[in-house]
């Protein structure tokens, strides 16, 4: 992918993150035990560069630029859902809501 927003140049992600209350990417049995959970996403540079900012809620992040890069070790992955809780996330922090 080249756009990721804003012409800006995709890259791959991928981190570990607790399931909480009203977590979309997380089913309501996970959200109430709070368990720990991978995500799969394309984002933009500029938005890794914001998820390393916290690392506390975005653990073990990974951003790189290969096809591929990010890719799960049972290659199973929800691309959209993974951007969009990320990107929930992050406004969160940010306070933008």
């Amino acid at each position: 992918m080249r756009d990721c927003g804003d012409g800006e140049v995709c890259q791959c992600a991928k981190y570990y993150f607790q399931c909480t209350q009203g977590d979309g990417a997380c089913s309501q049995k996970e959200q109430s035990a709070g368990i720990m959970k991978w995500a799969y996403a394309p984002l933009g540079k500029n938005m890794c560069i914001e998820m390393q900012k916290y690392r506390n809620v975005y653990r073990n992040l990974t951003c790189c630029g290969t096809n591929g890069c990010n890719r799960p070790a049972n290659a199973k992955c929800s691309l959209f859902q993974s951007r969009r809780r990320a990107l929930r996330k992050l406004t969160k922090l940010l306070d933008f809501e």
